[in-house]
């Protein structure tokens, strides 16, 4: 058989019959470009003539002899047909043509005859455009070889073309990685075409082409929806859709995302959704703590209130009861429930000097603030437990401290710290284990303390960092509120991990100075 210039892949009729052409006529190619060159391989008198006949025609040719230089010229970029004869010493040539074809895949490589007809469909099985008889007319070989030329041509167009097609979808494949929002495309029907990075880790989509039924194990609840899937309908329906759903997938438990799909119509009339998905945890999250920090803050300044109304009454009746004491004689009945009252005036003038400090440190300015060392704010709040508190039965460690520097005001950090530490020790009466280490994580100072005390019960843990909110006989419950409004003041986090008889961990998160 013959493979003929035209349809790649098409056979046509015995090599003894050409294909139709138009004697003399040169095929149409365009714009007018230069030849590549032809090498013609062999020293057979038809491999002689065949070279002749193209180079009176005009085009470029080049010679070899034998396999080993026709390999030494693959590497030319400017080469453009290879014409082979059907034994050429050095190699069998369903061999080379394999060799050739891998060397260089785009050159267009002709059989020179005659040859079997059962070995012409294994030469073009192998890599070969097609096989030229040993006596097709002069001109029917030079229209032969330019049409392979301008076939060539195409094909490296296309070769170009598709390059940058490839470079062009891994370029927006590589924005799409960096969005912060999962991005999916699918067909009407549902099967996903694309997904972007971040949409298969929200949805814990594998790496590769996704199976047809992908969106349907997705749990997607809200607004009557069960799974992913059913979306495309109320897109299809509407041209759009959008909302606040929760998203959950292989049992995990779920969490928010903003949800918003449209469809996209291709020139050929074809429909494809487009699907956007964005977590709302971490915004969710800020959005708590925003709020959460305004309630204290509120609860705060009525604390304030509370505290200069309490002042002046309480300082009256401090005053009375020490008049008392002197002018009542002591077998007087009323000496009796002095002390009580004395005790309870003093009492509640702690819970005022709490409310103060509470209020003094939560308002240092940030003009105040400046870069501080982590290890000598934590070393202060360590020298001032020591202090007030007798430590002899707890074993206090202290891990890894980095040397790191942050932004603050120091004795509002101090403070801060010193509270979670009284906190830890206080939590353990009967001694135990008190651990403080620090360390870097992802750009930000983590400061962790851990106590092996009687831990804090699930149903107390939403209500630490409130006003007044203590299990303790003494003070106003305002320690921990203290230590949540400096971190917030700071732009830190503060997270408790707790669990009862097993301990307490608090763990403090910083940013580093200069960020």
């Amino acid at each position: 058989m013959v493979k003929t210039p035209g349809v790649e892949g098409e056979l046509s009729r015995p090599a003894a019959v050409p294909p139709p052409y138009q004697a003399g006529k040169r095929p149409e190619t365009g714009a007018r470009e230069t030849h590549r060159p032809v090498m013609v391989a062999g020293s057979t008198q038809a491999a002689r003539q065949c070279a002749a006949t193209l180079t009176a025609a005009g085009v470029p040719v080049r010679r070899a002899r034998n396999w080993t230089q026709i390999l030494g010229h693959l590497e030319d970029e400017d080469l453009g047909i290879l014409i082979l004869p059907a034994r050429l010493k050095g190699m069998g040539l369903l061999e080379g043509l394999r060799l050739v074809r891998k060397m260089n895949p785009i050159l267009a490589l002709l059989v020179l005859g005659p040859l079997p007809l059962e070995s012409q469909g294994e030469v073009l099985r192998v890599g070969a455009e097609g096989v030229l008889p040993e006596d097709l007319p002069a001109p029917m070989l030079v229209d032969w070889v330019r049409s392979y030329e301008q076939r060539q041509r195409i094909r490296r167009e296309n070769e170009r073309l598709r390059t940058r097609i490839l470079e062009s979808e891994a370029y927006l494949a590589r924005i799409l990685d960096h969005l912060d929002e999962g991005i999916i495309t699918t067909d009407c029907t549902g099967r996903v075409l694309a997904a972007n990075q971040v949409a298969r880790q929200l949805c814990r989509l594998p790496t590769g082409p996704l199976p047809a039924q992908t969106l349907e194990g997705i749990t997607f609840t809200g607004d009557g929806l069960h799974n992913l899937a059913q979306t495309l309908e109320r897109i299809l329906e509407a041209g759009s859709y959008e909302g606040r759903f929760l998203l959950s997938t292989k049992g995990e438990p779920p969490f928010p995302v903003y949800f918003r799909g449209s469809i996209h119509r291709l020139e050929g009339g074809e429909l494809e959704t487009i699907l956007v998905l964005r977590d709302l945890t971490a915004q969710e999250e800020l959005e708590m703590r925003v709020e959460e920090s305004e309630r204290l803050a509120a609860l705060g300044q009525i604390a304030a209130g509370m505290a200069h109304e309490i002042r002046n009454p309480l300082m009256s009746v401090g005053g009375l009861v020490r008049r008392l004491e002197r002018h009542l004689s002591p077998d007087n009945p009323g000496q009796a429930y002095l002390p009580s009252i004395r005790e309870n005036v003093r009492r509640m003038e702690g819970m005022v000097r709490e409310i103060d400090e509470y209020l003094q440190y939560v308002r240092a300015a940030n003009d105040q603030f400046r870069e501080l060392h982590l290890e000598n704010v934590l070393n202060a709040a360590l020298a001032r437990l020591q202090s007030d508190l007798n430590l002899s039965s707890l074993l206090l460690e202290t891990g890894f401290i980095a040397k790191l520097q942050i932004r603050g005001e120091g004795s509002s950090l101090t403070e801060m710290f010193f509270q979670i530490l009284l906190n830890a020790a206080e939590a353990m009466p009967e001694g135990g284990i008190l651990r403080l280490q620090a360390f870097q994580e992802e750009g930000k100072a983590v400061i962790q303390v851990e106590d092996s005390g009687r831990g804090i019960p699930a149903e107390q843990l939403a209500n630490i960092y409130n006003p007044f909110f203590t299990t303790k006989m003494t003070g106003a419950g305002m320690g921990l509120t203290k230590v949540y409004m400096i971190a917030q003041q700071h732009r830190g986090q503060i997270d408790v991990e707790s669990r009862p008889q097993r301990g307490t961990i608090f763990t403090v998160r910083l940013p580093l100075a200069g960020q």
